[in-house]
């Protein structure tokens, strides 16, 4: 897969919600802020580890071990990838979103954003940066290959009826066929942050001490809840946490799935792989405080008539309060 960014103040809706006439960026509302807890892709200008590269494709910009070249040309933006090939049009135009409120939401099928002035971006969570600098005015687009297309779109599926669980990354639109090869289908993520590599980490061990490990672990812990809540599960869970301020977000949903309610044999399994894997981002340190924050969440959502399967709670509570 290929990550390219797009800067949204160059964008331009092409299905105008205002009136016909001809406008600029800022005044079609392309660069009020969209309110998010963390961004989905992070600018990485000096290089990073392409993890499973027999099935997806991770490039960073800069990243000179793999020799990804692009170019504007003509009409078109492209890039030589190890695993082929990803090219837009000059400008992309994106169908399925469109503004409302002043905000890039999903919208319908004959509405569209055209796009302008991509980059690529890495996407490896091990290897990407955040910081509390929030790019509100770029979007990621996500491009498959034609044996992750499933993948892809089952991501932007799965992010989107996650509705408001916290502290994941938003899929907006629907998936849009890739134009130069058939098989291959794009999706568009939002926001996106730039930072250090230093700002980052994957674990809240390397968190600063006090209200940013607090913050991140109720992060975890609501993320956890909130997608169990929605019939969610993922595996392979990559958080980006911010060193700093202990803001989190969890990306790389396409190896995500819903569980059956009664669960299955092999639902069983891969929830205790999820809740084993969000376990072990908090460290023993902090066991006690998440445990009593697991508690009162769970609590909550029976005291709301909203409790999770009786099965899923015995296998939370048999990792994480036992």
């Amino acid at each position: 897969m290929g990550f390219v960014v797009f800067p949204l103040a160059e964008a331009i809706a092409s299905l105008l919600l205002f009136d016909g006439s001809a406008r600029s960026a800022h005044q079609l509302g392309l660069q009020m802020p969209i309110p998010v807890d963390r961004s989905s892709i992070v600018a990485n200008p000096v290089g990073m580890a392409a993890p499973r590269l027999d099935r997806y494709q991770y490039v960073a910009n800069g990243d000179s071990r793999l020799a990804a070249s692009t170019a504007a040309v003509g009409s078109q933006y492209a890039w030589n990838l190890p695993n082929g090939s990803v090219e837009f049009a000059r400008p992309l135009s994106f169908a399925g979103i469109s503004m409302q409120d002043g905000k890039l939401a999903s919208g319908p099928a004959s509405s569209s954003i055209s796009l302008w002035d991509p980059k690529l971006l890495g996407s490896n969570a091990k290897d990407q940066q955040s910081s509390n600098n929030v790019a509100d005015e770029k979007i990621a687009v996500k491009v498959s290959w034609k044996r992750s297309r499933t993948s892809v779109e089952n991501e932007c599926s799965i992010l989107q009826s996650l509705g408001d669980v916290p502290h994941v990354e938003r899929c907006i639109g629907r998936p849009n066929l890739y134009p130069y090869e058939e098989g291959r289908v794009m999706i568009a993520l939002m926001p996106v942050v730039t930072s250090d590599a230093s700002e980052v980490t994957s674990s809240l061990k390397n968190v600063k001490a006090g209200r940013p490990q607090m913050t991140a672990t109720k992060s975890v812990i609501g993320t956890m809840v909130g997608m169990l809540s929605a019939g969610v599960y993922t595996i392979d869970v990559q958080p980006l946490i911010s060193v700093d301020s202990g803001e989190t977000l969890f990306i790389d949903f396409t190896e995500a799935s819903h569980f059956a309610n009664p669960l299955t044999t092999a639902d069983e399994s891969a929830l205790v792989g999820f809740c084993s894997e969000m376990l072990a981002v908090i460290p023993e340190s902090l066991r006690d405080v998440a445990a009593e924050l697991l508690s009162s969440e769970l609590d909550a959502m029976n005291r709301n008539n909203m409790p999770l399967p009786e099965k899923v709670v015995d296998i939370v509570e048999g990792l994480w309060l036992d």
